[in-house]
């Protein structure tokens, strides 16, 4: 297992991370409806291949995936840390939504009943909310920290110009920095390569990557004239979801198929490998103990540099990345000697 630093503290997660979206019976989001005995199995295995975060919110499954992930993680709760989120609905009350104090204080009361944890390592907002004040957010959070209830503070589908807002007033005020950023990102999905990523980069937050196998497209099992089989994820939806480019979408799949079979690996393990090649985190899910083993092979897998070349250049594409853009970011220092 490959290992980053977690933001600038003194914490390191897993460069595979594992999601706990799959996890609860009720199956609401029709993911999967993982119980008890799989989970058990699923957390043994990732934490024997050296994974040390699991990732779930309190909307998965109606707080179900926390609870069933807050059961079967206790025996390893030291060596691990738990990341979870609040804002998402969760009641027919008004104030039961958002990121009011009012809401967080509750959302973070019930997600570590569930959790059955003193503490969350990384406590995230799972998206932006229009009707609540920067400064109410902020200090609310601060709060959590102060009472060593959260360690770590993370955004989630947040966009550039909020994570810098919230960055640069939590740097005024002495309150704790927001460490890390949870987005959709992988080969299909390159857009917080424009701004996100490079403010996250200005500021060393850690990109946790969702949906890193675009809800299981760059896993190689769909093809682009086939109906999704019975069992599937995209068959149980009847739709794709992640949206992506359906006409240069199945053109990178190929070029993943195509580089896994060089590799004698999967075209999962390939997506996958791209990412943590980055030097981000890439947070599997999975609806079966197969499905799971596959994803952790990814540690054996090691893209070679004319591979991972090849898909950023197919990826990117020239409409979305001028060629003074790719060189260096911009910069105009050729010809000179600088020492990063």
């Amino acid at each position: 297992m490959k290992y980053v630093r977690y933001g600038r503290t003194a914490s390191f997660v897993s460069s595979l991370a594992m999601g706990a979206m799959t996890f609860g019976e009720s199956n609401l989001w029709k993911l999967s409806g993982i119980g008890k005995e799989t989970a058990d199995k699923m957390i043994k295995k990732c934490v024997d291949t050296g994974i040390n975060l699991f990732d779930t919110a309190d909307i998965y499954d109606a707080g179900e995936s926390e609870k069933l992930l807050g059961a079967v993680i206790k025996p390893y709760r030291e060596q691990v840390m738990i990341a979870t989120k609040m804002r998402g609905r969760m009641g027919p009350g008004i104030n039961q939504s958002g990121l009011s104090r009012h809401h967080m204080h509750i959302a973070l009361r019930n997600s570590m009943e569930r959790l059955e944890t003193d503490w969350v390592d990384i406590y995230q907002y799972h998206g932006w909310d229009t009707f609540t004040d920067f400064e109410e957010i902020l200090s609310t959070m601060e709060r959590f920290v102060q009472d060593g209830k959260v360690l770590y503070p993370a955004v989630s589908n947040f966009s550039a110009w909020q994570m810098s807002t919230l960055q640069a007033m939590a740097q005024e005020k002495g309150y704790a920095r927001y460490e890390s950023a949870q987005m959709n990102y992988n080969l299909l999905n390159r857009d917080i390569e424009y701004e996100i990523l490079p403010f996250m980069k200005y500021s060393k937050m850690t990109l946790l990557a969702w949906s890193p196998l675009h809800g299981g497209l760059l896993s190689g099992k769909y093809r682009k004239d086939e109906k999704p089989k019975e069992g599937y994820r995209m068959s149980d939806r009847g739709f794709f979801f992640p949206y992506f480019d359906d006409g240069r979408g199945w053109r990178i799949i190929d070029r993943v198929r195509k580089i896994a079979e060089d590799q004698g690996c999967k075209p999962s393990q390939v997506s996958l490998s791209w990412i943590v090649s980055k030097g981000h985190v890439a947070l599997i899910g999975a609806r079966s103990i197969e499905q799971l083993e596959e994803n952790l092979e990814t540690v054996n897998v090691n893209l070679k540099r004319s591979q991972i070349d090849s898909l950023d250049k197919l990826t990117a594409g020239k409409e979305m990345y001028p060629n003074w853009m790719i060189d260096r970011q911009g910069s105009d220092k050729k010809g000179f000697e600088i020492i990063d």
